[in-house]
């Protein structure tokens, strides 16, 4: 076999019942970018195992027999990487033709840069965002995504622009884990993935704790990827639930004084959507029903338990 073109470099990545996409992603990889040391893939407990065929470069399969979900099977896939530096990628990216060479000598020339994404376009076309700002304050976020949004537009006017790292990357407060460089050295000293977190603010959690460990977290400008999950739909009842139980434990991880009084604002906001809900009639989603909505509120000051069918 042939030395690899990135023979410093390992992808890390997941499948679960989506090993078609998968390969789509792993060979436009090939195609445009070229080859790796190894592909280190957790087939997190697709319901028909995974078989692994027609790439170039070698491959390290794990499977579990049952799903530990994204957060756990990422960090597995993290875990086998035997390189310096990991591309943590999500299987409905899909690479196009460019510089992926000088975007990937960007991120190693910068000593202290732990983790970057890069820009996105969705498969109509419509622009993703790579990052998101700092953690607005826990009533803020208590309060909504109006008032959320409202915050932020107004925290950007009083927010110097992004400190640049290199003349293609500047620093960002969080950026996605959807096809992301990783510095394994930074990654292994914060102890990986925190796996209480299912799917949803796992990456958030990640740059939270490499920024405050010292490492920067950063967006190539430049080197753009094909993300089908940009413009996508938010997601069924599992998902929004995992989005709110996973915001919650973020906040009472990184924000501690939010504990006291945070669980009691989201049940409150939960309630008053319900019956907003429940008078207007409104049943936009079946996720956005009246009954969901007060099943939220009853979790949340609960904290969210496990979800259950």
């Amino acid at each position: 076999m042939s030395s690899p073109d990135y023979p410093d470099l390992s992808l890390a990545t997941t499948i679960h019942n989506n090993l078609d996409r998968w390969m789509e992603m792993a060979l436009s990889f090939e195609r445009h970018v070229g080859t790796v040391a190894e592909i280190c893939v957790v087939d997190d407990g697709s319901t028909i195992p995974a078989r692994i065929e027609g790439l170039r470069s070698p491959v390290r399969l794990v499977r579990h027999d049952t799903p530990q979900g994204f957060c756990a099977a990422s960090d597995v896939a993290l875990n086998q990487v035997k390189t310096p530096y990991a591309f943590l990628l999500d299987a409905d990216i899909t690479f196009l033709p460019g510089d992926f060479a000088n975007a990937f000598a960007a991120f190693k020339s910068i000593r202290k840069l732990a983790w970057s994404n890069f820009q996105q376009i969705g498969a109509s076309g419509k622009v993703g965002s790579p990052s998101e700002d700092i953690l607005p304050p826990a009533w803020v976020y208590a309060l909504g995504n109006q008032m959320q949004g409202h915050w932020l537009k107004w925290k950007a006017k009083r927010t110097l622009k992004s400190e640049a790292l290199h003349g293609r990357i500047v620093s960002v407060a969080i950026a996605h884990s959807s096809s992301t460089l990783v510095r394994m050295k930074a990654f292994q000293e914060i102890g990986g993935f925190d796996r209480r977190f299912w799917q949803c603010e796992s990456d958030n959690d990640v740059c939270l704790r490499l920024r405050q460990a010292g490492w920067k977290v950063g967006v190539d400008q430049i080197y753009t990827v094909r993300h089908d999950g940009v413009g996508g739909r938010t997601g069924g009842k599992k998902r929004i639930y995992d989005l709110n139980r996973s915001r919650l434990m973020l906040y009472e991880i990184h924000r501690p004084e939010s504990r006291p009084y945070l669980r009691k604002l989201l049940g409150v906001r939960h309630l008053v959507e319900g019956v907003t809900a429940k008078v207007i009639g409104g049943k936009r989603e079946d996720h956005l029903t009246t009954e969901f909505r007060f099943r939220l509120a009853k979790a949340a000051f609960q904290g969210y338990p496990k979800w259950s069918d």
